[in-house]
């Protein structure tokens, strides 16, 4: 056994590489980075669901079946993660306010709960919502 340890980011291809830890090996999917970036979303003032990325996850949606993941990219390369978002905002929030939020929050808790530097986080506004209170919705 070596006295040398490494965290690895597992994804749908490569390994991303590997960080030296004291003993043993940690292994951090991009679905469970996925997760982190989901609760970061839609903890953010202004925003108020994530949107399908592709037809499939529409349909989904429709249908009443939602993925966890729903919304969100994650690209590991190098060392370093890419977050790609889609999310639905508030009708009436500053929008570009509202993104930066987004971004800042998801760098800051994707970078301290895992512990590697977040390159990029790119937000798509979807959509806007109007909030029930009003008595009307739009997808």
């Amino acid at each position: 056994m070596t006295d040398r340890s490494e965290l690895r980011l597992t994804g749908t291809g490569d390994l991303a590489a590997p960080v030296t830890l004291p003993e043993g090996h940690v292994d951090v999917a991009e679905h469970a980075i996925a997760s982190i970036v989901q609760e970061s979303v839609l903890s953010c003032y202004g925003v108020v669901d994530m949107a399908p990325r592709d037809l499939g996850s529409a349909l989904g949606k429709r249908l009443g079946l939602t993925k966890p993941r729903r919304g969100i990219s994650v690209k590991v390369a190098d060392g370093q993660i890419t977050v790609e978002l889609s999310v639905i905002m508030e009708y009436g929030t500053p929008i570009f306010t509202v993104a930066k939020n987004v971004m800042q929050t998801v760098k800051f808790q994707v970078e301290r709960t895992v512990g590697l530097p977040v390159e990029r986080v790119n937000v798509n506004v979807h959509s806007l919502r109007v909030s029930a209170e009003s008595g009307s919705s739009r997808p």
